[in-house]
């Protein structure tokens, strides 16, 4: 955000819009910008995208009748999303999104921030908003439609695609990317877990390369149609199940020979910047020569631990870790305790306050 355009934030200089739409985050017409999620196969997508709307939905009740208001809505779309939010909160881990068909209403979120002016906050306010799609396609299936958009020179040739349509919504109007990459996908690590590249038909053994077939068609096809698609002015990585890097944080300090450590505010972009260009260099050199904004976002999910600190799972198989859950007993204040999952909600909100920095006024 330009420091002119925070000035005018922070006197209120920019007159209401003549579709005065003050009532509901939903009425607002004006061309919001968009980021877009998304990311390959187990990933860790539709775990994240739970997790970033249970902290929109915390952080819009916490600012309710607070000067500073934070408005949310989800859309489902052919999604699971809401649900997902609720597994979540009752300890589970959501299903990985299935293969879809149907692609007509496209879930994501919409996203308001209302701010007092300088001259006070009953009638002099700022308002941003963002919209956030999410592609809601499966790993496996998000590859191949990406491999087939990449030689469109059109609109109308990328449209041809079956299930292209949330696709060309990622190239042709979004202004920032959000990346999901698993940490388990770092090749040359111990936790290394390869993609089912023999199960799925174009993906790569390597997953830096399955990320950047991902990415790249998307830089190519926004540099050949300029005239009708902005230009990228961000990027975010979010590196998920992130805590499975803690135990080896000097094997990776020692890859990158600077400190890691994720959690850590002053040097975590830093630190998973040097984590990114050391395990999926082909990734880390595409974004790093497209010259804009990038922001890192560690992302994890506590496990219930038993006496002896083993994982406690909810199958005898043990195939579903149970997500730590607070409860009454954890502090005084329920409200913020009872069925809430304890994950990285610090950089969720890191990572709505990223997505303000470049929203739209309204």
């Amino acid at each position: 955000m330009s420091f002119n355009q925070r000035l005018k934030d922070f006197v209120g200089w920019e007159s209401t819009p003549k579709n005065n739409n003050t009532g509901s985050i939903l009425d607002t017409k004006v061309t919001k910008k968009t980021v877009v999620a998304l990311g390959t196969m187990r990933a860790g997508k539709t775990t994240h995208f739970a997790g970033l709307g249970a902290t929109a939905q915390y952080k819009a009740s916490d600012s309710s009748k607070s000067e500073s208001r934070f408005r949310a809505i989800i859309k489902e779309g052919a999604t699971n999303i809401l649900d997902d939010i609720a597994e979540l909160r009752c300890g589970h881990f959501p299903e990985a999104t299935g293969i879809i068909t149907s692609t007509t209403v496209k879930p994501g979120f919409t996203f308001e921030w209302e701010e007092p002016t300088f001259f006070g906050s009953k009638y002099f306010t700022a308002k941003r908003q963002a919209d956030m799609p999410v592609i809601d396609f499966a790993g496996e299936q998000l590859v191949q439609l990406i491999s087939q958009v990449r030689k469109a020179k059109t609109m109308e040739q990328a449209m041809a695609v079956q299930g292209a349509d949330q696709l060309t919504t990622t190239v042709n109007q979004c202004s920032a990317l959000l990346l999901i990459i698993n940490a388990e996908r770092a090749e040359g690590l111990p936790i290394f877990k390869p993609d089912l590249y023999e199960k799925i038909k174009g993906l790569s053994k390597h997953p830096d390369v399955n990320t950047q077939r991902l990415v790249s068609p998307i830089i190519e096809y926004k540099h050949n149609n300029k005239g009708y698609s902005p230009p990228l002015e961000r990027i975010g990585i979010v590196i998920t199940a992130c805590d499975v890097l803690f135990p080896i944080a000097k094997t990776i300090a020692a890859f990158t020979g600077r400190p890691f450590d994720p959690l850590n505010p002053e040097i975590s972009n830093e630190s998973l910047d040097s984590f990114v260009k050391a395990f999926f260099p082909g990734t880390h050199s595409l974004i790093a020569s497209l010259n804009v904004d990038v922001q890192y976002f560690p992302s994890y999910f506590e496990l219930e631990k038993d006496a002896k600190g083993d994982t406690i799972f909810w199958d005898e198989v043990k195939l579903e870790p149970k997500i730590k859950r607070g409860n009454i007993f954890d502090s005084p204040d329920w409200v913020h305790n009872v069925n809430r999952p304890k994950y990285t909600e610090y950089w969720f909100n890191r990572e709505i306050e990223w997505l303000k920095e470049f929203a739209t006024r309204v």
